[in-house]
C-alpha cells in the first residue's frame, strides 16, 4: 500500500504537472449545437460563489493592470458585451465586460460571467464585429459550462493516478499513467475551443454582426503571432504548431473552423468599423506609465528614475509584478524591484530577499554609484544545469533586483552579458525622464500621397518594426496602397 508521504510526493508532483502544462482539463462531452440549454451557466455560478466572483476579478485586475477607465473605450466595449447579451436572451444584471489596462494581446472569462479583454487585443482587432466575435468566443467558454468541466477533469486525473498507485505500488509507474491522461484532457481541451468558436459564431449572427468576424479575429490573432516571432528571431509558427499537449488547436485550423461555421450565419451583417475607430482613437499603447516603458532593448521608468538595457538579441517584457528579458540559448533575467529597505550591509540584505537561494561567491560591487551585491547559484532544472547569479541594487527607498539565468552547457558569454546588464541599472536623467513619454493609438484620414511606409514612420517605435506593426494594426499585407479618405491607426507619442 501507498505510504501517506509518497501520496503526499504524487499529488504535489500532478500538481506541478497541472501548473507547469497550463492545463485546461475537461470532460469528454458532446459539443454543443445551442446556447439556450446553458444561458443560466454565469448566473448559477455567481449566485453559488459569490465570493470566489469577487476574487477572480481581483486578481484578474491584478495581474493586467487594473481597468483601463481613459475615454470611451470601456463604456464602448460593455455596450457591445450587452448587445450580444440582449440579442441572444442571455439574461440582465450577469454579465460584465472589462477593458485592461495591459499591453499584452488576450481575452478570458471567468464563469461567473465577467469577460475581459486587453487594451493590446483591442488594437489588433479591425472593427466591433471582431471584437464581438472574441467576446462571443469567451461567452461561449462561460455558456458551455468549460471551467466547471476542468475542475470535474482535474479530480478525477487525482484520484485515478493516486488509486493506480497505490493498487501497484509504483509510483512511476502512475505518473506515466498521469502523463497518458494529460495529453488525453488536451485533446478534449481543443475541443472546447472550436466549441466555444461555433458559439461566437451563433451569437454574432442574432446580434446582427457579419459572422465571417470570428474568423477574421482569429486572422488578426495569428498575424500578430507572425509578427511577434520576427522580433524575437523565431519561426514564424512557433506560437502555432501542434503538440500533444496544446490546449489549443493552431490557429489556422480554427480560422478555417470558424470560416465554414459563419457560412450558416449572417455573412453580409454589420462590421461597424467606424464606430470601433472612434472608440479607439486616443487610446493608451503599449506599457502604461506607471509600470515604465519597455522600449527596443531598454527599460525606462520615469516615475521612478531609473534604466537598464538587455543584451543584443534579447526581447523584454513588461508587466506589472516584473520586467523579463529573454534571448538566445534559453538565457533569461527576470527585474524588479521591492519597497523592502537595506538591513545591514548589501550582502546581507541581499540574502534576507533570497533566503531559500544558496548563494556562493557573494560579495559587493558599485553599480553606477549605487550600493550593490551579487551572488552565484548553480543549480539543475529537467533541462539540464543552468547558472544563476543575483544582484541586489540599493535604490531608495528600498531595493532593486536582478535574477540572471543562463544554461550551463551554453556559451559562457551569456552569462557574462547577463550580468552585464544588471550593471546598466542607472538613474535616469532630468531631459531622459521628460522625453520618456507614453504613446497613444491615434486615427488620422489618409491624404493624397500618403503610403503605408511614409505614416509608419510618424511612430516612436525605433527597433525597425514600424511598417510591420503598422500593416499588421491595421489589417493590411505588404504592398497594400492606401486611398483618400481611408481612416487608419497609428501611434505617437504625447
Amino acid at each position: 500500500m501507498i505510504v501517506p508521504n509518497l501520496e503526499q510526493r504524487l499529488r504535489r508532483v500532478l500538481s506541478l504537472l497541472l501548473a507547469v502544462l497550463g492545463l485546461a482539463l475537461v470532460t469528454a462531452c458532446a459539443p454543443s449545437n445551442d446556447t439556450t440549454a446553458t444561458t443560466t451557466a454565469p448566473a448559477a455560478a455567481r449566485e453559488g460563489q459569490p465570493v470566489l466572483a469577487d476574487a477572480q476579478r481581483a486578481a484578474a485586475l491584478r495581474r493586467y493592470g487594473g481597468p483601463y477607465t481613459e475615454g470611451s473605450v470601456a463604456g464602448y466595449v460593455e455596450r457591445v458585451g450587452q448587445q450580444l447579451v440582449a440579442a441572444n436572451g442571455l439574461g440582465t444584471g450577469i454579465w460584465r465586460f472589462t477593458v485592461l489596462s495591459s499591453p499584452q494581446v488576450n481575452a478570458f472569462a471567468t464563469e461567473q460571467g465577467d469577460v475581459f479583454v486587453t487594451r493590446g487585443l483591442l488594437a489588433v482587432l479591425q472593427d466591433e464585429a471582431e471584437l464581438a466575435a472574441v467576446m462571443g468566443h469567451e461567452m461561449g467558454h462561460v455558456l458551455a459550462r468549460h471551467a466547471a468541466q476542468r475542475r470535474a477533469q482535474e479530480a478525477r486525473i487525482y484520484q485515478t493516478v493516486i488509486e493506480v498507485a497505490r493498487s501497484t505500488r509504483d509510483p512511476q509507474l502512475a505518473l506515466a499513467f498521469a502523463e497518458m491522461e494529460l495529453v488525453q484532457a488536451r485533446a478534449y481541451s481543443r475541443d472546447q475551443e472550436f466549441e466555444a468558436d461555433r458559439i461566437a459564431v451563433q451569437l454574432l449572427t442574432k446580434a446582427g454582426y457579419d459572422s465571417t468576424a470570428a474568423a477574421r479575429s482569429l486572422q488578426r490573432l495569428l498575424d500578430y503571432n507572425v509578427l511577434q516571432a520576427r522580433v524575437l528571431g523565431l519561426p514564424p509558427d512557433v506560437f502555432d504548431r501542434q503538440s500533444r499537449f496544446a490546449t489549443h488547436p493552431r490557429t489556422v485550423d480554427r480560422v478555417e473552423a470558424a470560416r465554414i461555421a459563419a457560412g450558416g450565419g449572417n455573412v453580409s451583417g454589420r462590421r461597424d468599423s467606424d464606430a470601433y475607430l472612434d472608440a479607439l482613437n486616443g487610446m493608451l499603447y503599449g506599457d502604461p506609465p506607471q509600470e515604465g516603458f519597455a522600449r527596443g532593448r531598454r527599460f525606462l521608468h520615469p516615475q521612478l528614475g531609473f534604466a537598464f538595457e538587455a543584451p543584443m538579441g534579447y526581447t523584454l517584457l513588461n508587466s506589472p509584478q516584473s520586467v523579463q528579458a529573454r534571448g538566445p540559448d534559453n538565457a533569461y533575467m527576470v527585474f524588479g524591484c521591492t519597497a523592502r529597505r537595506p538591513d545591514g550591509n548589501m550582502i546581507d540584505s541581499m540574502r534576507r530577499l533570497f533566503p531559500s537561494v544558496p548563494l556562493s561567491d557573494a560579495r559587493t560591487l558599485v553599480i553606477n554609484g549605487f550600493e550593490a551585491a551579487t551572488g552565484v547559484t548553480p543549480r539543475s532544472s529537467t533541462s539540464g544545469d543552468v547558472d544563476g547569479r543575483v544582484v541586489a541594487i540599493n535604490f531608495p527607498p528600498g531595493l532593486c533586483t536582478f535574477l540572471l539565468v543562463s544554461r550551463a552547457v551554453g556559451p559562457a558569454v551569456r552569462a557574462e552579458e547577463l550580468f552585464h546588464a544588471a550593471r546598466t541599472f542607472r538613474r535616469l536623467s532630468a531631459s531622459e525622464v521628460a522625453q520618456a513619454r507614453p504613446r497613444r493609438l491615434v486615427v488620422v484620414t489618409v491624404k493624397p500621397g500618403d503610403t503605408p511606409e511614409r505614416l509608419a514612420a510618424r511612430s516612436p517605435a525605433d527597433d525597425g518594426y514600424r511598417l510591420a506593426r503598422f500593416l499588421m494594426m491595421n489589417g493590411l499585407q505588404p504592398g497594400d496602397q492606401l486611398s483618400p479618405g481611408q481612416r487608419v491607426r497609428i501611434v505617437v507619442s504625447e
